[in-house]
């Protein structure tokens, strides 16, 4: 086996020492970062005032410095703002007049052309770099949704474009952008249902909302205002499900004081005049234990065949909490000894509890339910007595599956018995409000559960695509 050769005079590989202290190589950095912005703000106006002045040449149609031809009647998009021509060969170039833009990563100083009438009157027309007064450009706006639909508050999507731009921007700035969004979400929640689900997860979700009051007081400036208070309120979820694939999304939402009949109700009826009928495929629906909803689906007919499915994983979790356990002889109720006792009971009666659903055979099901209730029933009956409360209604699942098999498909369990995913999605929902803490308007509730919706891929338009791209072409089609 070869041996490494020594380096020359016996010395070792040579290691290469930074000469430049931390806080040196920063210093430069620093230095580079500013004259690449200026050279990068100095591209960007020449690049964006071309621009600006080919859109007037395209207005035109002729050379800069040439008079067009006054008996010459042909219109363009642009309209004198004093005689309201709209003859182009009568508009030509004035000068300039300076404005700002803010793109992404500077903020740009720009000459834009200016047109005037022969009439003397100024020319209204639209460049296509910019809308009339837009100070922000198309990219930054979509920047600033960006954030908020990833659960950052608007004082953090300010921060977060602040370095570049000269400082952050004011929160009314950027909610503005993101309200621009409310009328999709209109769109969304009203229009016919592209795609009916087989199955529907409802469940419910609490944030902290400020609500306006019949309450008025005088601010400092002698304005009289509505005083607003802080709310909390429900936002009820429906979250559709193909039970053959697992694929899901996100089909409605409401917003309600509690999660009672009349809010689910709302929701149901909703989803019902856009097309959630079992005639349509809808078959089953998982919930917890709400009475609100088991009530409200009494009121609203979504058709026959559609059954009501509790959801097992509430079901558990119910039983576990009505675990008492039981105390050693001299045993302290609160010593650690107690309580681990009755973790232990609690994991062991949940798990003999959860094997009762094991199989899809009913007839067994129910002689696991029978084993459980003769082996718990003296020593934990509040346990038992949750169990059997309802228990037809946790079996439902068995009913539906059977019925798709006998059409030749297979519909996972794991898919009917329990409102998981919807767990996990309402989970990403929380998070954010729990970083916004609270929520200024219904609009603006509605607004970030729809950009975070189709930021995660839960609004069936966005699978597979560009998300961002998606609400900028709805934006622009609106």
């Amino acid at each position: 086996m070869a041996r490494k050769v020594a380096g020359v005079g016996g010395r070792g590989k040579h290691r290469k020492r930074d000469r430049l202290s931390r806080a040196e190589r920063r210093a430069r950095e620093q230095v580079r970062r500013e004259a690449w912005v200026e050279q990068w703000i100095a591209a960007a106006k020449v690049f964006i005032e071309v621009l600006l002045n080919e859109d007037v040449g395209r207005l035109l149609d002729r050379p800069a410095r040439k008079w067009g031809d006054r008996s010459e009647h042909i219109e363009v998009d642009a309209e004198c703002n004093r005689c309201h021509r709209k003859w182009r060969s009568w508009f030509r170039r004035n000068g300039t007049y300076g404005r700002t833009l803010m793109i992404d990563g500077a903020v740009v100083e720009l000459n834009a052309p200016r047109l005037r009438c022969h009439c003397g009157g100024a020319v209204d027309f639209s460049f296509t770099v910019f809308a009339p007064y837009q100070r922000i450009s198309a990219e930054l706006e979509e920047r600033l949704r960006e954030g908020v639909a990833l659960g950052l508050t608007l004082r953090q999507v300010g921060q977060m474009t602040a370095p570049a731009n000269g400082g952050p921007l004011a929160k009314s700035t950027i909610n503005e952008r993101v309200l621009e969004v409310a009328k999709l979400v209109g769109a969304f929640r009203q229009g016919p249902l592209e795609r009916v689900p087989a199955v529907l997860l409802m469940d419910g979700l609490w944030v902290n909302l400020m609500v306006v009051t019949e309450e008025t007081y005088t601010n400092k400036r002698g304005q009289v205002r509505r005083r607003m208070r802080r709310q909390r309120i429900v936002l009820l979820v429906a979250l559709g499900l193909e039970p053959r694939t697992g694929e899901w999304w996100v089909v409605d939402w409401e917003r309600a004081a509690q999660e009672d009949q009349a809010g689910w109700e709302r929701l149901l009826e909703r989803l019902r005049q856009r097309g959630l009928t079992s005639e349509r495929g809808l078959r089953l629906i998982v919930s917890d234990g709400s009475e609100g909803l088991a009530a409200a689906l009494g009121m609203v007919d979504l058709g026959p065949g559609v059954k009501h499915q509790r959801c097992l994983f509430h079901k558990l979790k119910n039983i576990g909490q009505a675990v008492k356990g039981v105390l050693a002889d001299g045993q302290a109720p609160n010593s650690k000894e107690a309580r681990e006792a009755k973790r232990q009971r609690r994991e062991e009666v949940v798990k003999e509890a959860a094997a009762i659903y094991q199989g899809t055979d009913r007839a067994k099901i129910e002689e696991r339910r029978d084993q459980f209730v003769a082996k718990w029933q003296e020593r934990e009956p509040e346990a038992v007595a949750t169990l059997l409360r309802e228990f037809e209604q946790t079996v439902v699942y068995l009913e539906v599956q059977a019925a798709a098999a006998e059409q030749s498909v297979h519909w996972d369990a794991r898919y009917l018995r329990t409102t998981s995913l919807l767990e996990r999605l309402n989970r990403t929902l929380r998070e954010m409000t729990d970083r916004v803490v609270l929520l200024h308007s219904p609009d603006g509730l509605d607004t970030r559960v729809y950009l975070l919706l189709l930021q995660a891929g839960a609004i069936l338009t966005a699978r597979g695509d560009d998300s961002v791209q998606l609400l900028e072409d709805a934006l622009a089609a609106a």
